[in-house]
């Protein structure tokens, strides 16, 4: 077995036969990013994805001035793709990029998809991955309608808290849809008052 880990992850989902694993195992691929590099940009074909074996990188949309948005950050053992475009079949409309040097396994969607008509325990874990995708969208759209800047910062330093100190306080404040400066003055504040 090549990757046991990711096999082990993924078994804690739905129990995978290893004859079925073995198959799988031979379409994944391996990659490495170095620090700045694209997984996708926007316009790309979205033609794989992939589960993050040691890394970080940052999902964003860029506006038509430019600016960037930052949708979420994804690290060790997450999924890591433009899920929704792949599902839309249309190009890429995020930009997913390394924050630091990472490693990756990747899998053609075209190759992953028959595997879904092999055996049930694959239909449990696309299942199981998207139910996980939707639920994560719905707690980030309940934090930003429910909760203030500092309920939201604290919210991402219980995820995100291997990111604290390794990725920029703009981008963080990007994610929370504040600016640097706002977010600057709110643990100011924060910090004041304890």
């Amino acid at each position: 077995m090549k990757y046991p880990q990711l096999y082990q992850q993924f078994s804690q989902w739905t129990n995978i036969p290893t004859d079925q694993w073995s198959m799988f195992e031979s379409k994944l691929m391996e990659r490495i990013f170095s620090k700045g590099e694209y997984f996708l940009q926007a316009g790309d074909k979205v033609l794989e994805f992939g589960i993050i074996l040691n890394g970080i990188f940052r999902l964003y949309y860029t506006d038509k001035n430019g600016k960037e948005h930052i949708k979420t950050f994804r690290k060790n053992g997450d999924l890591l793709g433009a899920y929704a475009e792949m599902l839309m079949n249309i190009p890429s409309r995020t930009y997913i990029q390394a924050m630091e040097s990472s490693k990756i396994i990747l899998i053609n969607k075209d190759d992953f998809y028959p595997f879904y008509t092999k055996h049930v325990c694959w239909q449990i874990l696309g299942r199981i991955a998207a139910e996980r995708h939707f639920l994560s969208k719905e707690q980030r759209e309940f934090e930003f309608l429910q909760l203030d800047v500092i309920e939201r910062y604290q919210k991402f330093c219980d995820e995100f808290d291997c990111l604290i100190g390794k990725i920029p306080q703009h981008q963080i404040a990007s994610y929370l849809g504040v600016t640097p400066v706002a977010l600057s003055r709110v643990l100011s504040r924060s910090r004041k008052v304890k």
